[in-house]
């Protein structure tokens, strides 16, 4: 029973000296292996670069040429995958390092990338060539049409016109640029059979009193103040035959100082030369006046 529990006592004692000697505690050389890497990973101090000669055995990488700026940035990716195989060189000899963990290693490989100088200066894009003007052919002049004729102005006149429809129609044309010609005519409008104007009312009046004695009964003294004023009239008749026929009865029943007036009326006359297109413009002065029209007589 002593010797088992000796044995026992011994073989506690063996296994934690193999414990201390695997963990490094006895001051020896560190194990190989995943204990060794577990342990190692605590001491970045004894990170090695893969490229690094001596802590691998390889020889160094050939230096490369140096490159712009723009292109080393981006080359940087192809340092950064080869970092895990020379993470696996290491591992392949058996007093190299032990292994560093991926990150550590890429960010020490790239630091360790030699990208060579960058340029002092980039030099400046040449100018873009200013753009040269083309000469557009000279534009063709504009084609005005040509006005339409106006239309041609015919003469035309109106007659039998009063006073103040001769002025209106004359004005109408004033105002559109056109000169007229105005003319005036005396016409007879009635006859007059009458005794001559006497030299008073009462002479008149007894001139009245004879003319009943001879059987003459239609008789008026004309009162207006004028050249026929105190005038016996007997008679005013359209037509100039008819006061004849008057006057012979007078004659016959003994009236001989009776005569025939004729009653003159006094019309205006407007002659112009109008183009058709102002014709309703002009005949709108006054009404009628398209009836009154008539052809110039020159």
């Amino acid at each position: 029973m002593t010797i088992l529990r000796f044995l026992l006592i011994l073989l506690l004692i063996l296994n934690a000296l193999a414990f201390a000697a695997i963990g490094g505690w006895l001051g020896g050389e560190p194990a190989t292996g995943e204990a060794a890497r577990i342990a190692t990973q605590l001491h970045p101090e004894r990170i090695r670069l893969a490229n690094e000669t001596g802590a691998t055995g390889l020889a160094p990488a050939p230096a490369e040429a140096p490159l712009p700026a723009a292109t080393a940035l981006a080359g940087t990716p192809s340092v950064v995958e080869t970092a895990p195989m020379a993470t696996a060189a290491t591992d392949t000899s058996d007093d190299a390092p032990a292994e560093a963990p991926v990150g550590v290693a890429t960010a020490a490989a790239v630091a360790g990338t030699d990208t060579g100088p960058l340029p002092e200066s980039v030099p400046d894009p040449a100018p873009p060539p200013e753009p040269t003007a083309v000469e557009s052919p000279p534009a063709e002049p504009a084609v005005v049409p040509a006005p339409s004729p106006a239309p041609p102005a015919l003469c035309h006149a109106w007659g039998e016109l009063s006073a103040s429809e001769a002025d209106r129609l004359a004005q109408r044309l004033r105002r559109i640029g056109i000169t007229a010609t105005r003319s005036r005519s005396e016409t007879p409008e009635a006859w007059w059979v009458r005794i001559p104007p006497q030299r008073n009312r009462s002479e008149a009046e007894r001139r009245v009193v004879e003319l009943n004695l001879l059987g003459v009964s239609d008789t008026f003294i004309v009162q207006e103040s004028g050249p026929n004023q105190n005038a016996v009239s007997l008679g005013l008749f359209k037509t100039e035959n008819r006061a004849r026929i008057l006057l012979g009865q007078l004659r016959a029943k003994g009236v001989d100082n009776a005569g025939i007036e004729p009653r003159m009326s006094t019309s205006y006359r407007i002659q112009a030369s109008v183009p058709a297109n102002e014709l309703r413009i002009v005949e709108s002065a006054a009404p009628g006046l398209r009836a009154r029209r008539q052809a110039c007589t020159r």
